[in-house]
């Protein structure tokens, strides 16, 4: 089991999720840091573009296939200081209407089930003083109607960082989890669209109804996120685990 001071930061940060709107906020924040980083995603074609102009290295890894992730746990041999679980799919479905099993096992899978077999294949390489984040979502705290699977998989990821931070911490290993609220990404906008065409309205409006409920009256930027993170990789953060951060909020 590899050694580490909380100073000593020689061990790669792996970011999943890394070619999405937070992820190359992440990753741009992280190397500026100076961390070595391995991405992960699905896109070879993104990851290599994103891995040359921060010198990180990358892994095209689908998080819905148990088997691929436990291949790529077997085949990293290099310490880890940081585990940046990022990656999420959303489905929405309501239970009132067609079965929509598939949709529910894809989510959990990627959004619950790959940060348990990644934390749990890479353990005995997770440096002493090492780090972990979940990026969870405030939808990990509140339901929202359609997003049943969705708001499982954050609220259970919620609840395994409280346990993991138990099970991990005699080593001096972090979890924490990171919940944000609406941030201005193209998914998110994609998810505001969505509902604006639900509810008949214009989608300006729809966002404006959105942004009020907030308290800062605005969605959180991507680099707002990595900074967070930023902070809980860093040698000032090295006594806070098990904690839940929650990026401005609204009710749903």
């Amino acid at each position: 089991m590899a050694a580490m001071t909380p100073g000593d930061r020689t061990g790669t940060v792996i970011v999943t999720g890394a070619t999405g709107g937070i992820g190359k906020a992440l990753i741009q924040r992280l190397a500026a840091d100076g961390h070595r980083l391995h991405l992960m995603g699905r896109s070879i074609q993104a990851l290599s573009e994103l891995a040359a102009d921060i010198s990180a290295t990358f892994s095209s890894v689908d998080l819905s296939d148990e088997q691929a992730i436990r291949k790529f746990s077997r085949d990293w041999t290099e310490p880890v200081y940081a585990l940046i679980h990022n990656a999420a799919v959303v489905h929405v479905s309501a239970v009132d209407g067609p079965e929509t099993l598939d949709e529910w096992t894809d989510t959990l899978s990627v959004n619950l089930i790959a940060p348990y077999l990644l934390t749990n294949g890479l353990q005995d390489r997770i440096v002493d003083g090492g780090r972990i984040v979940n990026i969870s979502s405030q939808l990990g705290r509140v339901g929202r109607a359609g997003y049943g699977a969705y708001c499982a998989s954050k609220f259970a990821l919620i609840g395994a960082t409280k346990c993991w931070a138990h099970e991990l911490g005699a080593r001096q290993i972090t979890v924490n989890a990171v919940l944000p609220s609406w941030v201005s990404t193209a998914q998110a906008l994609g998810d505001a669209q969505r509902q604006s065409e639900e509810q008949g309205i214009d989608l300006d409006e729809h966002l404006a109804g959105v942004v009020s409920q907030l308290e800062l009256r605005r969605m959180t930027r991507p680099e707002e996120v990595a900074a967070l993170v930023s902070y809980l990789l860093s040698d000032d953060a090295a006594g806070v685990s098990g904690q839940e951060w929650l990026l401005t909020a609204a009710t749903g």
